[in-house]
């Protein structure tokens, strides 16, 4: 890659400081509101992927794929709430389904009826899936299902992929003391031969995302998943599948869209609606490991695991993830990798990369200047008041139209203009 692909650095870097003054005039409010968080939060928030300079949007209301400021401004929103809002923001089934759980008490203290549908409605979508248990968040739903599986298997090293990431305590970006302190065995993704000189007969589980999504929307390949369902089976190890992120692309999970079943699954995010949800499940050998009825089971519980909110929110987002719904988001996400893979590399090859999978994608910036890209791109965006996370993540939802897609494409190509990424004359 020559420099030539890329604007001059310091250009890059005045048309980014031009684009954060005009930021922080237009947010005065949040940027009081970021102060007076810093002074009781780390950072001003519980939730680092919302950390840059100089201070993180504050919203107060959303409504279908819009979200409103504190500062008044609306913002067509590609966040989606990083790969869990697939159903938009107040969809009118969603709040139907809360507003009739506000009449049957909050927390009954007891099974319900409603988390036995749900089970039963989770369990008929993903093949791995015999029994189910919930719990309160996908990074919950991990690592209780790497636990189980370690107990299953008699075994204590979990074999993980660089830069995946199944939760604040199992990240494999970066070193992280906040790691759960299992013996992990640290394997390149998407690389067979690689991975198979890491495999022993003492790895007791293989846990991997299908797609990588906080890693940087990468999926994996079908002869990769391939090769670790037949080298789980070989050494008898527990394969794993995250989908956490990647359920909302097929209606069976990439799973089904691959045919490669692991022997569990972890999902959660909008399939509690939401709200705070995840779960995990497996072939019912192992799932029963968790039967409280037996002698040395497993105990899992949970006061909040089959809260009346939670269950009522996921039985109306399983009706809303039907196939139809899925497809449609998949289509407009196709559409938007396209067109930007286009409208970025027509006149300057290798500038980004555009990754993804169905209604999830990926914009990387490439070279020495791509930091300073990413985050003119961000930037950029909000002054055509268009919100995407701010590492270059795009998400579209069940009420995204070809219309929206359309305006991020627009802006997209504005930018590319003003940052001279292409020709005057296209």
């Amino acid at each position: 890659m020559t420099s030539s692909t890329h604007i001059n650095p310091s250009r890059a870097s005045n048309f980014l400081a031009s684009l954060i003054q005009q930021y922080v005039a237009a947010n005065p409010r949040s940027a009081s509101e970021n102060e007076r968080a810093c002074r009781v939060m780390p950072a001003g928030n519980t939730r680092a992927v919302f950390v840059y300079q100089p201070f993180p949007l504050v919203m107060v209301a959303g409504s279908g794929c819009y979200l409103t400021s504190l500062d008044g401004i609306v913002y067509l929103d590609f966040v989606s709430e990083y790969f869990a809002g697939m159903f938009g923001h107040s969809h009118p089934a969603i709040k139907q389904a809360l507003e009739e759980a506000t009449t049957m008490g909050f927390n009954l203290g007891a099974p319900s009826s409603k988390e036995i549908e749900l089970a039963e409605s989770i369990i008929s979508r993903f093949p791995s899936m015999d029994m189910v248990q919930f719990c309160t968040s996908g990074t919950e739903a991990n690592t209780l299902a790497i636990a189980v599986g370690l107990n299953y298997s008699k075994r204590k090293k979990v074999l993980v992929f660089e830069n995946g990431y199944h939760g604040n305590t199992l990240s494999f970006k970066t070193p992280n003391a906040l790691r759960l302190p299992h013996e992990f065995v640290l394997a390149p993704y998407n690389d067979i031969a690689g991975t198979q000189k890491l495999l022993q007969p003492d790895v007791g589980v293989i846990i991997v995302e299908p797609m990588q999504g906080a890693g940087g929307m990468v999926p994996a390949s079908y002869d990769f998943l391939l090769f670790l369902r037949k080298q789980a089976t070989k050494f008898r190890a527990v394969l794993i599948f995250d989908e956490v992120v990647t359920a909302r692309t097929h209606y069976h999970g990439l799973q089904g869209y691959h045919n490669i079943i692991p022997d569990m699954t972890t999902i959660g995010k909008f399939y509690g609606g939401g709200l705070p949800f995840g779960a995990y499940g497996g072939r019912r050998e192992i799932m029963n490991t968790l039967d409280s009825r037996s002698i040395n089971s497993l105990h899992h519980s949970g006061t909040w695991h089959n809260n009346i909110f939670t269950m009522s929110a996921g039985l109306a987002a399983v009706n809303l993830l039907s196939t139809e719904n899925i497809d449609k988001a998949n289509k407009l996400g196709q559409q938007l990798r396209e067109g930007l893979d286009v409208i970025f590399n027509a006149s300057r090859p290798d500038t980004v990369i555009v990754r993804g999978f169905g209604s999830l994608v990926g914009v990387h910036f490439m070279g020495p200047d791509s930091n300073t890209l990413r985050d003119a791109f961000y930037f950029f965006l909000l002054t055509r008041k268009i919100y995407i996370g701010h590492r270059g993540f795009l998400c579209l939802s069940i009420v995204h139209e070809k219309k929206h897609v359309r305006a991020l494409l627009e802006a997209a190509k504005e930018f590319c203009r003003a940052a001279l990424l292409l020709k005057p004359t296209l």
